[in-house]
C-alpha cells in the first residue's frame, strides 16, 4: 500500500473540501489493496471480533437496531500489516489537511463497519452534542461489484433541500466536515463493508 493517496486525488479532495465541505473520490486505492482490507474485515467478523455498534457516547451508549445495524471494530496499530498501512495513509492525509486547510487535526480514530443484509443507519451527525473534537469524517468502501439495486447508499444532506447518494463501491473514498452534513446509510440488500473514521482536533473542552 502506498504511504499516501496520489497527488492528483489529494489536490481534488482539498479543492472540494475548501469549496463545498465534502468530497467523493473513486479508486482511492488499488483493487488489491481494497481486497486485502475487505478480507481482513471479514476475517475479524468470522472470529467474532466485530460487535454490534451502539448509539450515544460513554454512559449514554445503547444498542438500538432500529437506528443502526452495523457491526464494528476499532482499528488499533499492530493488529495487522494491511490496517497499519492504511492508518499510515490516513495520517499523511491528516498532515496534508493541516498544511493546506489549517484544521489543527490532532489524531485519527477509525473502525471497520460491516452491515449485514437488511441493516441501515438512520440520519445522524458525526459530532457528539457534548464533544466537538471530531472535525472531518472519512469513509473508504470495500465492496466489489456493488450495484444500485444492492441498496446501502450513503445519503449525504447538502443543505437547502439538496442531497446526494453515493454507492459504497470498492475504492470510493468519501470525506466531509463532520459537524456540517447530516447523513444516513440506506437499507443494504447485501453485506456492506467500509472503514469509517474521524480526524479529531485537540480536546478543547466539552460542550454544555
Amino acid at each position: 500500500m502506498p504511504a499516501a493517496f496520489s497527488p492528483d486525488l489529494l489536490d481534488a479532495l482539498i479543492d472540494d473540501l475548501a469549496r463545498q465541505g465534502w468530497s467523493q473520490q473513486r479508486h482511492a486505492l488499488s483493487a488489491a489493496q481494497i481486497a486485502a482490507l475487505a478480507d481482513e474485515c471479514r476475517a475479524r467478523h468470522a472470529r467474532g471480533e466485530l460487535q454490534h455498534a451502539t448509539i450515544g457516547r460513554a454512559a449514554t451508549q445503547t444498542l438500538d437496531a432500529q437506528v443502526r445495524g452495523d457491526h464494528i471494530q476499532w482499528l488499533e496499530r499492530g493488529r495487522s500489516t494491511v490496517t497499519d498501512a492504511y492508518l499510515e495513509v490516513l495520517d499523511n492525509l491528516r498532515e496534508t489537511l493541516n498544511r493546506t486547510l489549517y484544521l489543527g487535526l490532532e489524531d485519527y480514530e477509525s473502525h471497520f463497519a460491516l452491515y449485514p443484509p437488511g441493516s441501515f443507519y438512520h440520519r445522524h451527525l458525526d459530532r457528539f452534542r457534548d464533544d466537538d473534537r471530531r472535525m472531518v469524517t472519512t469513509i473508504l468502501y470495500l465492496n466489489e461489484d456493488w450495484r444500485a439495486e444492492d441498496g446501502g447508499a450513503l445519503q449525504l444532506e447538502l443543505g437547502e433541500g439538496r442531497s446526494t447518494r453515493i454507492l459504497p463501491e470498492a475504492g470510493t473514498l468519501v470525506v466531509f466536515m463532520a459537524g456540517d452534513f447530516p447523513h444516513e446509510v440506506l437499507l443494504a440488500q447485501r453485506e456492506r463493508l467500509s472503514i469509517t473514521g474521524w480526524f479529531r482536533r485537540r480536546g478543547v473542552g466539552m460542550l454544555g
